[in-house]
């Protein structure tokens, strides 16, 4: 005699990554590249000797655009 079946399969695992996963990791991801362009600035201002911190809002400015660029990759990404 044969095992009976399951009357109902089990629901296939998706592969595919939650969206709260996904968002909160490119919340990380902009932080992250935020941390460093303020880290990265103030340590440039103190070598140089700034009395303003032009090489952290440099750099600010352009990890403004760079995360916003990979937010917009990421999103636009299809798997």
């Amino acid at each position: 005699m044969e095992p009976t079946q399951p009357s109902s399969p089990r629901p296939k695992k998706n592969s595919e990554v939650k969206p709260y996963l996904k968002y909160s990791g490119l919340a990380f991801q902009m932080i992250a590249i935020m941390g460093g362009a303020a880290l990265g600035g103030r340590k440039l201002d103190a070598y140089f000797q700034n009395e303003t911190p032009w090489w952290t809002l440099g750099l600010l400015a352009v990890a403004v655009f760079a995360s916003m660029y990979s937010v917009i990759v990421s999103l636009t990404h299809k798997k």
